[in-house]
């Protein structure tokens, strides 16, 4: 990933690293911007949009997920359908809108600290445990999913990335300090959901 101005996507959706997100493309300016990294084989930046207290108005994230598209097609509605895996989440800056309404932004990787997965693992079980079941699900089984059980990331992220949590939430596991910060908020969510 190059750190020079790239596409800036805003969604309401967070692309958590290593997942997986099919998306349908209908404006302009987001269908040139495909063209377009495909031609220049790059990928863009998908950032969570926040309702604004403002009708028709939106905030958007400064940390999001730099994205490869992996796959693409022409859907039945007569838009274009890709698939976009997020490699890793991203600090973004100096973001400017375009002439056609495309966002554009300086991006920058953000590497979390070194945590040890394995201590965060053991004191965590349930967590690997439900994820371990949930890639075994019917609906999920044929998802191109790669896990990596032994890191504490990718278990994370996958985990928040399958289960029935608000996009909100998502984004604040995104923007968590590390994998341990992570883990704390994910067990949290997991017994809302579980006491619900």
């Amino acid at each position: 990933m190059k750190n020079n101005n790239l596409p800036v996507f805003p969604l309401g959706l967070v692309a958590l690293p290593g997942t997986i997100q099919n998306l349908q493309i209908f404006e302009p300016r987001y269908v040139s911007m495909v063209k377009d990294c495909m031609k220049n084989n790059h990928g863009f930046v998908i950032v969570f949009q926040k309702p604004s207290e403002k009708i028709d108005e939106f905030e958007i994230s400064k940390k999001g997920s730099y994205v490869e598209i992996i796959d693409f097609n022409n859907l039945p509605n007569g838009l274009l359908g890709i698939s976009v895996k997020s490699i890793n989440k991203v600090l973004i800056s100096d973001l400017v809108q375009l002439e056609d309404g495309l966002h554009i932004a300086k991006v920058n990787p953000l590497i979390d600290p070194e945590v040890d997965d394995q201590a965060l693992l053991a004191e965590f079980p349930e967590i690997s445990n439900i994820l371990n079941q949930l890639v075994k699900h019917p609906g999920v089984v044929d998802m191109p999913i790669e896990v990596d059980f032994n890191s504490a990331d990718s278990v994370a992220y996958h985990l928040a990335g399958l289960i029935p949590i608000p996009w909100t939430h998502k984004q604040s596991l995104l923007e968590a300090f590390d994998a341990s910060q992570r883990f704390a908020i994910l067990s949290k969510y997991i017994e809302e959901i579980s006491s619900s």
